[in-house]
């Protein structure tokens, strides 16, 4: 290869490095590496053809496919769905790419490794990518209410959403699917749910067999809680997890040390109490609070096989 070849190279390699190695074959030809040079760097597995007027550098990544989908997409491509959500950190990398491709827009038949829409979107980012509010209504819809709650939880704890945006995306759609059931999972977030077993519990147990509300994601002191019954004090804490070890375990008996020093008693529970025994842990936070003062009754939910008489 000629000194002024490998100039070139050079600089399409340097084009190609700001998309994670993907280079279009308008991009070679502006560098100068022109179409038979890729024939014989292509021979030589120096370059790599990924589909039709679009190549990739170097090592092959997820980053690097995921910019080919976008290539490959054309210039109204959006990355969506779980790439987008992994590009703004709330989910693992997706084997297959979705990706937004506009309305009447051409892709290969055999998509492989990517998977293309018809659909628009708007993206952001260097990468384009749907906006994470959009990205979470678009993934709700083929969720479970688990999963869902989840999704949600994790994105409002760590920051990436607000909760009225997520309820105007959802309300400002005219199609969409699983609606209901997205809006009574943000109903039960407004509560203070994050969780899956948070929301099974606040259901299934809490309001089912007509226990006082809870205040979720409480404060007694210096840690957030679950489900906080300040005016009893009692906390319900759910560990969706079969158990904790190391580091997690030692601070949640640092956290229900500390509560009981201030006067709190704390029950964990985990799937097993809540989805398969909801009306015994019921009965036990039923005691639990009638210990701190409630003089409620506690009401039979259908699941209820016999109702004790105290």
């Amino acid at each position: 290869m000629s000194k002024t070849d490998e100039r070139a190279l050079a600089k399409a390699w340097a084009v190609a490095q700001q998309h994670a190695g993907v280079l279009t074959a308008a991009q070679a030809d502006q560098a100068g590496v022109f179409v038979h040079v890729r024939q014989r760097l292509i021979k030589e597995g120096r370059l790599r053809r990924l589909s039709r007027g679009v190549f990739a550098i170097g090592p092959d990544s997820w980053m690097q496919r995921a910019w080919a989908g976008v290539r490959i997409g054309g210039p109204q491509a959006v990355l969506g769905y779980e790439a987008a959500l992994c590009l703004d950190g709330l989910c693992e990398a997706p084997v297959r790419i979705p990706v937004f491709v506009g309305p009447t827009a051409s892709f290969p038949k055999d998509a492989g490794q990517w998977r293309f829409i018809r659909g628009s979107r708007t993206g952001r980012g260097s990468l384009p990518h749907t906006e994470v509010h959009e990205t979470i209504i678009d993934v709700g819809g083929f969720m479970s209410a688990d999963a869902f709650v989840s999704l949600v939880g994790r994105a409002l704890t760590g920051g990436y959403i607000s909760l009225d945006r997520l309820q105007a995306e959802l309300d400002g759609r005219k199609c969409v699917r699983q609606r209901d059931l997205m809006a009574d999972v943000l109903s039960d977030v407004r509560d203070g749910v994050t969780s899956a077993l948070e929301r099974r519990y606040r259901n299934g147990v809490e309001l089912a067999h007509g226990l006082p509300a809870a205040e979720g994601q409480g404060w007694p002191g210096k840690y957030r809680v679950d489900r906080w019954h300040k005016q009893f004090g009692l906390i319900v804490e759910t560990d969706g997890l079969a158990f904790h070890d190391g580091l997690a375990a030692t601070t949640d008996m640092d956290r229900d040390n500390y509560h009981m020093d201030l006067g709190i008693t704390t029950y964990r529970f985990g799937w097993g109490q809540v989805v398969d025994r909801p009306c015994e842990t019921a009965r036990r936070v039923a005691g639990a609070l009638a210990r701190g003062g409630w003089t409620g009754q506690l009401k039979p939910c259908p699941r209820c096989k016999e109702w004790p008489v105290s």
